[in-house]
């Protein structure tokens, strides 16, 4: 659509990934500088320790160079709170003169963790993170100590606590600093996106939907933001910062407003007047309190008639109170207004929930329409979940059909309603228009 701009998403993605990149060979490099120390001392019990340490955090470097950062910062964070507990236990160990310190490395790998959870967000990152700063805690609060500690001289412990201090500081300092920058950048696209919508920068695309005899019978409408200086920014990168901002119910309602427009100009050309258009519907907008009178005094005002809008929910929905969920689909059913389950099969949904909803219809989620060329195995999931639909007696549709092999399986397996590349891709609303009119020339002639 436009030449390829680097977007925020991938900029704080970059600048995040840069202060992994860091965290891990300065983590191998400060243990490694405290063997020369610790051979010095001919305290060889920690040598051994240090030096395993050393080489732990350089395979776990190597790992995040060369395989995956994520898990080669998770490695490093491991190896290291084990040390640091180890040591502040049997070596650490506080006295009158002088006090622990080296527990304050526990705040390091809580910095460095929370860098690489927001980067890959796992349970096992957010545990070690949460082990991180309990023990801080602990160490911190009390004089934890036991008989079987081996302490260093105080002697030892006064010069190391003066520099664990004063690096700590630094550290923490450049972290921050880090964080910082992959944290503006996302607040700069946070302002960015509340003032898009009050200056027009959005924009619907609009991608076919086809039956089984490759007639088009309606569009999804899908939103971009059309960047001054970037150019088109597709929804993968601007959504999940709109999701953390609150924004999704003030996008959601100017794609429904925009939609109903376009759809009460359809009304107006033979063409164009029988198609239904899909909307993409979060669970945040949804579950506003006003959304469903909302979205009627809308189609009132364009007088445009229910049954030509079709909602698309995602799984997501399921997370809340399904009472609620069922009483305002129910609502919108009885206005006319279809509703499909979009991504069937990747969330939460299940038979018990799918009994229960009102939908008309479900969208079979492209991964499974991928799975097809797979072997046997894909192929046979696919049709027991088309049977599935059908069985419930819901309309199903294809999405991500992308060849003639996956539209002939999908047709075999009794799917009403199909949507891909195959039949086209997302374009600008003149363009989809422009492509309605040459097909019905063609069909004139």
């Amino acid at each position: 659509m436009t030449r390829s701009h680097p977007t925020f998403h991938t900029e704080r993605l970059q600048h995040l990934h840069y202060a992994c990149r860091c965290a891990l060979p300065l983590a191998a490099l400060v243990s490694g500088a405290w063997i020369p120390f610790f051979v010095l001392i001919q305290n060889w019990h920690l040598v051994a320790i240090e030096s395993t340490l050393f080489a732990f955090l350089t395979l776990s470097w190597q790992i995040g160079r060369h395989w995956n950062m994520s898990l080669g910062m998770l490695l490093a964070q491991m190896a290291c709170l084990l040390f640091i507990f180890y040591f502040s236990i049997y070596f650490d160990v506080p006295s009158e003169e002088v006090p622990r310190v080296s527990h304050l490395y526990l705040l390091i790998i809580a910095l460095a963790g929370y860098g690489n959870f927001q980067r890959d967000r796992s349970q096992l990152q957010l545990a070690i993170i949460f082990l991180s700063l309990a023990g801080f805690a602990v160490f911190s609060s009390t004089s934890l100590r036991f008989d079987f500690a081996l302490p260093l001289p105080d002697s030892v412990r006064s010069i190391t606590a003066w520099i664990h201090v004063s690096f700590l500081a630094a550290l923490l300092c450049v972290g921050v600093i880090l964080l910082q920058e992959g944290m503006t950048v996302d607040s700069k696209l946070r302002r960015e996106l509340r003032s898009a919508i009050p200056r027009q920068q959005f924009e619907l695309f609009f991608q076919p939907q086809v039956n089984r005899d490759g007639r088009l019978i309606g569009a999804e409408a899908l939103i971009r933001w059309k960047h001054p200086k970037r150019g088109y920014i597709q929804p993968g990168h601007f959504i999940p910062t709109a999701e953390r901002a609150g924004l999704m119910a003030d996008l959601g309602n100017w794609v429904i407003e925009n939609a109903v427009k376009t759809l009460a100009d359809w009304t107006t050309h033979q063409s164009t007047r029988d198609l239904v258009m899909a909307v993409n519907i979060s669970a945040d907008h949804f579950l506003k309190h006003d959304f469903v009178s909302r979205l009627i005094d809308t189609l009132n005002a364009h007088q445009v008639s229910p049954s030509r809008l079709k909602l698309e929910l995602t799984e997501s929905v399921f997370v809340t109170e399904v009472d609620e969920l069922i009483g305002k689909m129910k609502v919108l059913q009885h206005h006319g207004i279809s509703i499909a389950l979009d991504d069937f099969g990747t969330g939460y949904s299940s038979l018990s929930y799918l009994r229960r909803l009102p939908l008309q219809q479900l969208k079979i989620d492209r991964s499974f329409v991928r799975a097809i060329a797979e072997g046997s195995r894909g192929a046979s999931l696919v049709t027991r979940i088309s049977q599935m639909g059908q069985d419930l007696g819901l309309e199903m549709l294809a999405e991500g059909i992308e060849n003639d092999e996956q539209f002939q399986f999908m047709l075999s397996c009794g799917c009403q309603s199909f949507q891909g590349y195959y039949f086209g891709r997302p374009v600008a609303l003149e363009t989809f228009e422009e492509r309605i009119r040459g097909l019905i020339n063609q069909a004139d002639h």
